[in-house]
């Protein structure tokens, strides 16, 4: 079954505006406003990117353009450190591959991306080049934690560059709305097939045996953030 993205696409959370653009229940491309974020873009060659020192700031390089990224947060960081340690425990336990975080990817269009999680099968390990610490090539799924000031990038650029590239599947996990979007690869766009409410486990198409609890998980982080106890039934 299709899932048109008009049909299941949550609300997001404030400041972003969207607009996607969907044909027979692909998502072409989406159109994506932040309404108090401008997103730094300098003009230049990838000869002139690869010779820009280290950051800080921070860039990826999408279609000629080198754009300022924001570093991320103590609670994104906790929830990409909670999803790759669950990615990274099904695929070594069932021999499928092998996961990174916050790795760059230079992908086969010469774009150069750092997507929050990456995986790689076991066919595709070559791809990780270990002298440079890239991945370079196309990962077999890339995971984007999705925040108040990355999430309209997140949804256009960098899914844009994901789909231009052949990336097979895209996860977009909302740790605020606590909702993950499972998107797969095909030559007229992005289809959408499964978006996970909060009140579900995230069973993704790609891994049908994986549950992942993240209403509960991200729910427990708050409370202990805030600082009280969680209540307990019976």
């Amino acid at each position: 079954m299709r899932i048109t993205l008009h049909q299941a696409v949550p609300k997001l959370s404030p400041p972003m505006m969207l607009t996607p653009i969907v044909r027979h229940g692909i998502l072409l491309g989406v159109i994506a406003m932040t309404i108090t974020l401008t997103r730094k873009r300098i003009r230049m060659s990838r000869q002139e990117f690869e010779q820009l020192p280290e950051g800080p700031p921070f860039y990826d390089y999408i279609q000629g353009e080198a754009i300022e990224v924001n570093r991320p947060t103590g609670e994104h960081n906790q929830v990409v450190v909670w999803l790759a340690s669950r990615l990274w425990d099904y695929v070594r336990q069932n021999r499928l591959g092998d996961v990174w975080a916050d790795i760059n990817v230079e992908l086969p269009t010469s774009d150069i991306v750092g997507p929050d999680v990456v995986y790689l099968t076991w066919e595709h390990l070559d791809r990780y080049v270990k002298s440079r610490g890239y991945i370079v090539g196309v990962p077999d799924l890339v995971v984007e934690v999705l925040s108040p000031s990355t999430a309209s990038y997140d949804r256009s650029d960098k899914l844009d560059a994901y789909r231009r590239a052949g990336v097979p599947w895209v996860w977009l996990v909302d740790p605020y709305a606590l909702t993950v979007e499972e998107y797969r690869w095909t030559p007229d766009g992005y289809l959408l097939v499964a978006v996970t409410p909060p009140t579900q486990p995230f069973q993704p198409k790609l891994f049908p045996t994986l549950r992942l609890e993240l209403g509960d998980t991200f729910a427990a982080e708050r409370v202990n953030e805030s600082g009280s106890s969680p209540q307990t039934s019976g």
